[in-house]
């Protein structure tokens, strides 16, 4: 009896103290392939709808080489296996493969010691959406835009059938927006140095009250070409519509809206590829491309962005901070839900993803990581990772401390010349 007793808790407690089995990598959905973002691990992916990627651009490689870029904020190249060679530019795209975006492996120490505080992106504008003057900035937008613009930029919509969209949203905060602007990937092409607020009409595009709604969710974005990896053939071609004598199509570059998640009821309002149109020898800028790119990386994590996150940066006492204090919101918060709450949006979503034309079917874990996941938090991370955006932080610490040691070396001399007088 005894030895049976043994044998039984013996085998019990090694049965305890056994590591789990490992979780199966999940296969590729139908109609699907994977790209995966991290250089080191496969913890970070995104599951793209092939006809979404084809609708998209005649060139699905290059595709994926710009979603990489838009998001990751440093170029890089796509491989099938991460020691293999380059995927060429003009390669089919294989269904249900699995793809790599590789670029060059960054220390993760030195890649944190400038990372910005999460928790300050994470805050919101403290500008209540029923304050007066938020109405009164809706008007001033709209007309900048309207010297612009002149009608939907995509639709044609007269003015008073549109509204001003933001690319960046409102309630960021212009606090929010400038961390964008500063943590930018390196750029020859444009000057950001006036996008100081949210406002800027570079920040803004007229839109019919159709695709305000469309874009409001990023169900669709604009793609910006020429950028440092698509062209404007890359793209298929838009659909053309009549010109009025003060509005014409730009010469060389395209502004075109695509649609990432959407049925084709929805599509068919406002055509994928679509083309913005501008009025004629403006001297008001166009809508930034940095924002346009970031918007659509952005976009891309939120409906086709898996797995579970690892960017635990947050607490750490050598963050950067922004001179100003991001005042908390007075706007809605988003909380942490119950796990019968939770279990009921996984259920809707499940729903309404299941079979759809746009983001495929999602399995809960995957809608449990969109729950407590902000893709703009993903996207501003490693935005702040590449090697321009730590570089000018480097720089900027290094000023900071050469003036604090010259302010001090002027108060001590000061001091002398006190004490000798």
């Amino acid at each position: 009896m005894f030895i049976i007793v043994s044998y039984f808790l013996s085998h019990h407690q090694t049965r305890n103290i056994l590591p789990p089995p490992a979780e199966a990598t999940p296969s590729v959905a139908p109609g699907h392939i994977r790209l995966i973002l991290s250089h080191s691990t496969d913890v970070f992916y995104l599951e793209i709808p092939i006809p979404v990627i084809r609708s998209n651009s005649v060139r699905p490689i290059k595709y994926l080489r710009f979603l990489g870029w838009c998001i990751m904020g440093i170029l890089g190249t796509v491989k099938s296996d991460r020691e293999g060679v380059d995927v060429a530019d003009n390669a089919s795209l294989q269904g249900e493969a699995i793809y790599f975006y590789v670029y060059e492996a960054l220390d993760d120490a030195a890649a944190l010691q400038y990372a910005v505080d999460l928790d300050v992106i994470k805050a919101r504008s403290a500008v209540s959406v029923s304050d007066s003057s938020v109405h009164a900035r809706e008007r001033a937008f709209k007309n900048s835009l309207l010297q612009r613009d002149a009608s939907c930029i995509f639709t044609d919509k007269p003015p008073m059938f549109c509204q001003g969209a933001h690319i960046i949203p409102f309630h960021k905060g212009d606090e929010w927006f400038d961390l964008i602007v500063k943590n930018r990937p390196a750029s020859s092409d444009e000057d950001v140095s006036t996008l100081t607020t949210v406002d800027n009409v570079r920040n803004g595009m007229l839109l019919g009250v159709e695709a305000h709604i469309a874009t409001e969710p990023r169900q669709v974005v604009v793609l910006k070409t020429p950028n440092p990896v698509l062209t404007v053939d890359d793209i298929p071609p838009g659909h053309t519509r009549p010109l009025k004598n003060d509005i014409e199509y730009p010469d060389g570059e395209r502004y075109t809206l695509q649609w990432l998640d959407g049925c084709a009821e929805e599509r068919a309002v406002i055509p994928n590829n679509s083309d913005a149109k501008f009025r004629i020898n403006t001297q008001i800028d166009k809508p930034s491309p940095m924002l346009l790119h970031y918007n659509y990386g952005a976009a891309a994590v939120k409906w086709w962005g898996r797995g579970k996150s690892h960017l635990e940066i947050l607490n750490r006492p050598t963050m950067p901070r922004p001179s100003v204090p991001v005042p908390a919101s007075l706007g809605p918060r988003r909380t942490k839900r119950t796990a019968a709450e939770l279990t009921a949006s996984i259920q809707k979503r499940t729903v309404r993803n299941t079979g759809g034309s746009g983001s495929g079917p999602r399995n809960s874990e995957a809608v449990q990581d969109e729950e407590v996941i902000d893709p703009d938090d993903v996207v501003m991370f490693f935005w702040t990772q590449n090697p321009a955006a730590r570089e000018r932080r480097k720089c900027e610490a290094e000023d900071r401390k050469r003036e604090e040691e010259e302010r001090a070396s002027r108060t001590e001399q000061w001091r002398e010349c006190v004490i000798a007088f």
